[in-house]
């Protein structure tokens, strides 16, 4: 997507004038939208039919063999019986779901004593006690919290617990519907004081396996960013070190679970939003195939390209939670044709000899900060020593894929505000900056995005017959800076935006799943993280690699500092 030039870094009284210019000036925001390249495919013709939805091709290459579908919640339960929970090193561990199980079945805690803990830890987390606040949770309702904590107390009282997740915090992003709470999208205007009447269907099939639903995580602005820097609600900071993001747009959802505020935490991706902050925050995020886990429920931002996954702090709970989240829904017509999901392989982990990983060497060295490509080769070696096959392929159109994904993205978030007309002016400067320049879409510049998705999934149809997985750097940069001069209006930062979006976006705009994986850390002991991509409905595969990823880092895995850790709940 080439660009006449980057705009430069703007924030307080630079942006707000650049904002007004771009709202007020008749062309300025259609000569901005042609500068950032969103116009590149307007002059060009293509044969290629139209997909707009990127759901996969030939159905059959897809299948799932009936003899390797299992049920997920079996394995996991049945290794977890091997587990000490006590064995791990003090600066590795996380709490996980199956640590939580094991002290309320062996009557060590309550799920109400862990609650009561933890919505003091919320607070702390949240106020100036912790200097700064993280802002990782937006809305929470303590009397919510503990009515759930109760209940799920006397169900392990009596031995009739509902599932795998009884008892367990998840936190859930703002812009998935749970009851009682208001769906914001983080503005200030989006369902005021119309709080939902009814869950969203991710998270009524939590509810049924006992899950404690503790509120709303804070997030980038209509989703439309990848800090979490929000002056409509609050800028979420990475627990690693404070002074920098969490990446976005689920920063919230990263922020709760690097945190040790709870081990599961639902977000969002449309190009990169579950991954990024994942990525930053030292965390494992899955992001799955369209239309594996509905969106009903879900407030329509990029619905071609949205998906809702999972972000957790070990692969384990990152399978459950997966598992417990996908399958089909009667209202959302993108989940009904899926094969039935699978954990298959999940700790087939010793030998590899059996996958083929794609790499592009010249994308994966278009990195800022060194110390990724040398994380990056460092786990290429360890995957060859457990047999693993690595080749070096080619993806013909990335350049145009990357614009395509670009037009699709701003087309479908500028249609999903038109309704909201009358309050735009209440968004923050960024985002009103952004609207403006995405008006100058047209019907021709979507259409023909489209079709170049039709290419790009018969290209990779047919690369996936020859490998198994791809393999990248997550972001091609760490957590960027926080600058105080950001928090009151905002920030417009296109070299970050473009870095930390590099590798994530493909896979929405194609529809394939891809997890990102903590992999090390910079010398300023920031996380770094790499991506898997696989072919439609493979997301087994994904979690397998990533154990196998969990083990690699092993013992150097950190968690942040004890300042802002509030995982201590038992």
């Amino acid at each position: 997507m080439t660009r006449r030039f980057v705009i430069p870094y703007m924030s307080d009284l630079p942006l707000r004038l650049f904002t007004s210019l771009i709202e007020y000036v008749p062309g300025l925001s259609n000569y901005f939208f042609w500068n950032a390249g969103f116009g590149s495919l307007r002059n060009r013709s293509f044969t290629d039919d139209v997909t707009m939805m990127p759901l996969p091709l030939p159905k059959e290459i897809f299948d799932v063999e009936n003899s390797v579908i299992i049920d997920g919640l079996e394995v996991i339960d049945q290794k977890n019986q091997e587990h000490n929970p006590a064995s791990a090193p003090a600066n590795y561990r996380f709490l996980r779901v199956r640590d939580y199980i094991e002290a309320y079945s062996t009557k060590r805690i309550t799920p109400l004593q862990v609650c009561e803990k933890l919505i003091d830890k919320i607070n702390q987390s949240c106020s100036e006690a912790c200097d700064p606040p993280l802002h990782g949770m937006y809305q929470y309702n303590k009397e919510d919290i503990m009515m759930q904590a109760e209940a799920s107390t006397s169900r392990y009282n009596q031995n009739q617990t509902l599932g795998p997740l009884d008892g367990v915090p998840v936190a859930i992003k703002d812009e998935i519907d749970v009851t009682g709470y208001e769906t914001r999208v983080g503005t200030t205007f989006l369902n005021r004081k119309n709080p939902s009447s009814k869950d969203a269907f991710l998270v009524k099939k939590l509810r049924e396996q006992g899950a404690i639903i503790i509120g709303k995580t804070n997030m980038h602005e209509i989703a439309n960013g990848i800090t979490t820097n929000n002056p409509s609600t609050y800028t979420s900071r990475n627990p690693y070190n404070t002074n920098h993001y969490c990446g976005g747009s689920s920063g919230g959802s990263a922020c709760v679970v690097s945190s040790g505020l709870c081990p599961i935490a639902v977000g969002s991706d449309v190009g990169g939003s579950i991954r990024i902050p994942s990525s930053f925050c030292g965390i494992y995020g899955l992001k799955p195939t369209c239309g594996r886990i509905s969106l009903t429920g879900d407030f329509p931002i990029c619905r071609s390209m949205a998906v809702a996954g999972p972000m957790t702090a070990c692969v384990d709970d990152l399978a459950l939670a997966y598992y417990v989240m996908a399958g089909k829904d009667p209202e959302d017509p993108k989940t009904l044709h899926q094969p039935s999901p699978t954990l298959h392989g999940l700790y087939s982990t010793e030998t590899l000899s059996d996958l083929k990983i794609g790499i592009l060497t010249t994308w994966n060295k278009r990195v800022v900060d060194s110390t990724i490509t040398s994380v990056l080769d460092t786990f290429i070696n360890e995957f060859k020593l457990r047999g693993a096959e690595f080749i070096e392929i080619d993806i013909p159109g990335l350049e145009d894929a990357q614009s395509a994904h670009a037009i699709t993205a701003i087309s479908e978030y500028y249609t999903s505000m038109t309704g909201y007309t009358k309050y735009l002016h209440l968004l923050s400067l960024p985002n009103r900056a952004s609207l403006a320049i995405f008006s100058n879409a047209n019907v021709s510049d979507y259409i023909k995005g489209q079709q170049i998705r039709t290419r790009m999934m018969r290209n990779m149809s047919s690369l996936f017959s020859d490998v198994n997985l791809i393999l990248t750097p997550t972001c091609a940069i760490t957590a960027p800076p926080i600058y105080s001069r950001s928090l009151k209006y905002g920030e417009i930062d296109d070299l970050v935006f473009a870095y930390a979006i590099r590798f994530t976006r493909f896979a929405n705009f194609i529809g394939i799943p891809a997890v990102t994986v903590p992999a090390g850390y910079n010398d300023k002991n920031l996380p770094i993280g790499l991506q898997f991509m696989a072919k439609w409905y493979d997301e087994a595969t994904l979690l397998r690699v990533a154990k196998v990823s969990e083990e690699i880092l092993g013992n150097k895995r950190q968690r942040p500092d004890e300042k802002y850790w509030f995982g201590d709940l038992f």
